[in-house]
């Protein structure tokens, strides 16, 4: 017969309190009782346990040995019963983030470090990497943040909010002055592209290819904040999404609302088959904080060019 949890806390108030007695009344039985369980457990476990002296029990060298085993596991369910209430109460755990580097760079960026304030304990990992999609499908992600809506039967994708492109141009830039730059006034220039087979260079070329504008694109690179890093060493101009810039990471840039309107989408996602914690939902909730501060223009580093609103 296996021992209860039942027979291991009469065990252990016994050797704590030197009496069946004492440990009857810690436990709220009677002494009869207390003395069938003392038994039972010494029968179950097939060790003699007590010398019976003048109706005393007495423990055997082989019972103190015991009782360290018993300790010991007592302290661990403490610790285990500890450990559950720190997660209910979002004071222990992990929270495991990976995200475009345009939103790990900001508003992920600043609600992480809400979050860490709110939540001390918390351990938190934060990735920025150019495969969002495929680093929640294969990796032990909480949750993703990219421009990009991925269609994939075990991801869960969600709009956070929709921004307006941006043309960006160095402050010494002869469009620097312009308050709106048009596809028109980017004609001959010097651009940065988008890699040929990214949505960005795709939602970019149309613009330009329906009015027969022709630009100078002797340069291509990956993502916004590559474009940004050139376009403020004075390489030309180029059209990015907009929280890459709205921070003021590259002070010789200039970011100018474009015409026509591109929109660009800013997702969540999350693994589908991995039920959503509590952790992610707060850290979510920090999040949507920061987003509507800045929808409603109330984050002071929100320059005049972004345009943006929520989901």
């Amino acid at each position: 017969m296996r021992i209860t949890h039942r027979q291991l806390e009469a065990y252990n108030l016994f050797m704590e309190t030197g009496t069946v007695t004492a440990a009857a009344e810690r436990m709220g039985l009677s002494q009869p009782a207390m003395s069938k369980i003392l038994a039972g457990l010494e029968l179950d476990l097939g060790l003699k346990l007590f010398q019976r002296q003048r109706k005393r029990l007495l423990p055997t060298h082989e019972a103190h040995l015991l009782h360290k085993e018993v300790k010991r596991l007592f302290e661990s369910l403490t610790d285990v019963e500890r450990f559950a209430k720190d997660l209910r109460n979002l004071r222990s755990g992990e929270l495991r983030i990976v995200s475009a580097a345009s939103l790990g760079h900001t508003l992920v960026a600043d609600a992480v470090a809400d979050f860490a304030e709110a939540h001390p304990t918390v351990a938190i990992s934060l990735n920025v990497s150019s495969s969002v999609g495929n680093d929640v499908l294969g990796q032990n992600i909480d949750v993703g943040f990219s421009v990009t809506h991925f269609q994939h039967p075990a991801l869960t994708t969600f709009p956070l909010f929709h921004a307006e492109a941006v043309c960006v141009v160095h402050r010494g830039h002869a469009l620097a002055e312009r308050d709106v730059v048009t596809a028109q006034a980017l004609e001959g220039m010097d651009f940065i592209s988008f890699t040929r087979n990214s949505r960005m260079r795709h939602l970019t070329d149309a613009v330009f290819e329906q009015q027969r504008i022709m630009r100078r694109m002797n340069c291509e690179v990956f993502s916004s904040v590559e474009a940004n890093a050139l376009v403020a060493r004075g390489m030309g101009a180029a059209i990015v999404e907009p929280m890459s810039v709205h921070q003021g990471f590259w002070p010789n840039l200039c970011a100018k609302r474009f015409e026509p309107t591109i929109e660009f989408t800013y997702n969540a996602i999350l693994p589908r088959a991995r039920q959503r914690s509590a952790l992610t939902d707060t850290f979510l909730d920090h999040l949507r904080g920061r987003i509507a501060a800045l929808a409603a223009g109330d984050d002071p580093r929100a320059g005049p060019s972004l345009r943006m609103r929520l989901a």
